[in-house]
């Protein structure tokens, strides 16, 4: 396989305006990545298939993990297990590390979670008239109040959910269908748009206005990070991390400049071209 960190070091040299300045912590199954707009940083081993993560913010409290920590959710392997929600030490330095701080039961599994107002919810992918449901939380993960969205499902699907503070809106997908909504809690949902390829299993992340996501996509095999407009919908791709595995996946999606040793490669490479 060819290092995917050099392809997209070349892919800056010839257009260096396309580059994004993030960094991304992400999984497929059980492997971990690490990342930025350029390529990877790092794969790491997991020791369990992660759902869906989300970085602790907007006020939320939970119980063994503080404001900034990475929070992954587990995807139940059979109908005894229950979900397990993991905080991640070393995300973004180091070896990373999944720490059980607690669980939540089977029957209320969510595949993503996100933090508003100092509150804690998790989507759903199959409520009990065939929609996309919205849990929030307490602190210890018992489900306070249940919100039904009104999108209908075709099947089941593993969706995305995030939650921009500017707006007061959530973001959903619903990979069954490749369609991306916005929805006012305890309000309407309203359909952003229609993807032009297949969406498989897929989180997202939103930071400063940006809706980021990872994403499967199936038409190419591929495991992506990139970004959604919250207006139409439309999503541009910003890395292509690696064959896409076939598990759940999660991501946290942050601004940040591009490791000095990726700039150091990309003027290596500069240098012998001009030669």
């Amino acid at each position: 396989m060819q290092n995917l960190t050099t392809i997209a070091a070349l892919g800056l040299l010839a257009g260096a305006a396309a580059a994004q300045p993030i960094q991304f912590f992400s999984s497929d199954n059980e492997t971990l990545y690490r990342g930025n707009g350029f390529g990877l940083t790092g794969t790491f081993a997991g020791p369990d298939e992660i759902r869906g993560m989300s970085l602790l913010e907007n006020g939320a409290t939970i119980g063994g993990a503080s404001a900034g920590d990475v929070i992954a959710l587990s995807s139940p392997q059979n109908v005894n297990e229950d979900q397990t929600v993991y905080r991640v030490d070393n995300a973004w330095a180091g070896a990373p590390s999944l720490v059980s701080i607690g669980t939540i039961d089977l029957d209320n599994a969510v595949s993503d979670m996100a933090f508003a107002n100092g509150r804690i919810f998790g989507v759903r992918n199959q409520g009990v008239a065939g929609t996309l449901i919205i849990h929030e939380f307490d602190a210890s993960f018992g489900v306070i109040t249940t919100y039904d969205t009104g999108i209908q499902l075709v099947d089941r699907g593993g969706g995305g959910l995030a939650y921009d503070p500017a707006s007061d809106l959530f973001f959903l997908t619903d990979p069954d269908s490749d369609k991306i909504w916005s929805y006012s809690l305890g309000g309407s949902s309203t359909l952003l748009g229609t993807l032009n390829f297949d969406l498989g299993n897929n989180d997202l992340a939103m930071f400063n206005g940006t809706l980021y996501a990872a994403i499967a996509d199936l038409d190419a095999g591929d495991y992506r990070v990139g970004a959604f407009s919250m207006t139409d919908g439309s999503y541009t791709n910003i890395v292509t991390v690696a064959p896409y595995l076939g598990g759940g996946i999660g991501a946290v999606v942050i601004p940040g400049a591009p490791s000095a040793g990726l700039l150091a490669l990309a003027g290596l490479v500069a240098t012998r071209r001009r030669r």
